[in-house]
């Protein structure tokens, strides 16, 4: 049940990585204090995960009030129905203050959450996700695609967690997700007006490129090593850029491409595998049909003013 406090639209301000979504809400939220951030990358919600997901530091957390950043341990799951709930409870909260929320981050199956509401299911049985983790991607998606090939052309052939998920709900629980993909029903009385940024395909390389190497230069590299030696089965270290130290780690070469040695080649690594992000995005971005899209830093203004009209409403 949604409380009436938070019947008002809550802005999403979203985009690709190294967009400048974060830094771009940072600056819009000082010039208006009422407006707190509610974090929505699957990433930044990982305590000790910082550098690798470009987590607000101490010091931008102090200025505008931030919200679920740092709620789990690496090793512990969090669904996008916990997100879901989560956000339900941050913004009664907020909105009960009288402030308003910002939701900021690039995580799809988040926000698809929010935007859509969340398929009717079970939550996620941990032995038999095992099962299914097991498996490589083209198994999984050999299997969707023979019980649900129309969920299947949805699908990226290497987006490891909607595999399988998609292939947890369809031999667990009996149910095809193209089904409940079109049963889904929307967020009750709550507007999540939703607003896309980007940038030149060029410049937004450049913008990987030296975010990654001020990444690596800052102590990436060790904050992987440290959560290694904690949590060394935990899923979330199979993120983009984390995933990759573990192979550098490791000495686990690329198959299929010759990369430079040491760090040189592991910053070439994680730039790759970033931009290949970037390419996914950017495909379910697209879909967002009733979406506001723009380009930065061209169109900053009009973020601004488009941002502006909804807090006036």
């Amino acid at each position: 049940m949604v409380s009436e406090v938070i019947a008002k639209a809550v802005p999403i301000l979203t985009g690709t990585t190294a967009s400048g979504k974060s830094e771009f809400a940072l600056s819009f939220c000082r010039k208006h204090p009422t407006i707190e951030i509610v974090n929505a990358d699957s990433i930044q919600v990982y305590r000790g995960m910082d550098l690798g997901s470009a987590k607000p530091t101490p010091q931008e957390q102090s200025e505008v009030r931030h919200h679920l950043l740092d709620v789990r341990s690496p090793d512990e799951p969090y669904s996008a129905g916990d997100f879901y709930q989560d956000v339900l409870k941050v913004l009664d909260e907020v909105h009960s203050r009288g402030n308003r929320a910002l939701i900021v981050g690039g995580t799809g199956f988040y926000l698809k959450a929010l935007r859509y509401g969340l398929w009717d299911v079970a939550k996620p049985d941990p032995e038999k996700r095992k099962q299914l983790e097991l498996q490589s991607n083209e198994a999984l998606y050999q299997q969707l695609q023979a019980g649900d090939p129309e969920y299947a052309g949805k699908v990226e052939k290497n987006d490891r967690y909607r595999l399988i998920r998609s292939c947890e709900i369809l031999l667990f629980h009996g149910k095809k997700p193209s089904q409940l993909e079109s049963e889904r029903p929307t967020s009750p009385r709550i507007e999540f007006p939703t607003l896309i940024l980007d940038r030149d395909a060029n410049e937004l390389n450049q913008r990987i490129s030296l975010r990654t190497k001020k990444m690596l230069d800052s102590g990436f590299l060790e904050e992987v090593q440290n959560l290694h030696k904690t949590y060394p089965d935990a899923r979330s270290l199979q993120a983009v850029g984390y995933r990759q130290c573990l192979d550098y780690l490791a000495g686990k070469k690329p198959e299929g491409r010759k990369v430079a040695e040491g760090l040189l080649g592991l910053e070439s690594e994680i730039a790759l595998a970033t931009r290949q992000l970037v390419k996914r995005q950017r495909t379910w971005f697209r879909g967002e049909k009733d979406a506001l899209h723009f380009v930065l830093d061209r169109d900053r203004s009009l973020v601004s003013q488009s941002l502006e009209s909804v807090y006036l409403n």
